[in-house]
């Protein structure tokens, strides 16, 4: 008696585990932690993009200076170079295949632009949750090192284009100035 019991026990959890596995498997299995991919994945601060924008204008407002104009082009380099340096881990304004902003612009503004500049940014585990706050840090350290602080004060400069991402825990920020003739 006692093996049949036994058995019929063995058969009952048998059958548990074949009917409930699979959505107990199922909830493990979405409690992992995000894929590689999603990882790999970049997400621009447009948001972040446009504090970096109207801080950098409060500066040369303050300092008496025209403000810059948003120009798409210029934005859609930044953010190109900022996927770059994020998908191909690198920090420079020359990309490992040795094009500066020069040769990244000439397809873009080379017949309207008579004068181009790059600020870059790199961070590492920042919280950008808080766009304002990470906005501020990224200007505050622009501001703080001479030849950011002169491309943002440079009053030549008439457009700014702003490129923010974000891969994972790693944040790349680019502003490109230009002085842009006119375009047609």
């Amino acid at each position: 008696m006692r093996t049949i019991r036994k058995q019929a026990f063995a058969w009952a959890m048998l059958l548990a585990a074949v009917l409930f596995l699979p959505e107990a498997w199922g909830q493990i299995s979405a409690a992992k932690k995000p894929s590689r991919r999603s990882e790999n994945r970049i997400s621009h601060l447009k948001e972040m993009e446009s504090r970096v924008f109207r801080l950098i204008n409060e500066v040369r407002r303050k300092k008496g200076l025209p403000m810059l104009d948003k120009d798409e082009a210029l934005t859609a380099t930044a953010r190109a170079h900022s996927d770059d340096m994020l998908r191909r881990n690198f920090f420079s304004h020359v990309n490992p295949d040795g094009l500066s902003l020069k040769d990244r612009l000439a397809p873009v503004t080379a017949a309207t632009m008579s004068r181009a500049g790059e600020n870059i940014w790199s961070g590492s585990g920042q919280d950008y949750s808080d766009s304002k706050l990470l906005a501020r840090v990224i200007v505050d350290s622009w501001m703080s090192s001479p030849g950011h602080r002169a491309n943002i004060l440079n009053p030549d400069y008439t457009h700014v284009g702003i490129g923010i991402g974000v891969m994972g825990k790693e944040i790349r920020a680019t502003q490109v100035f230009a002085q842009i003739k006119s375009r047609k």
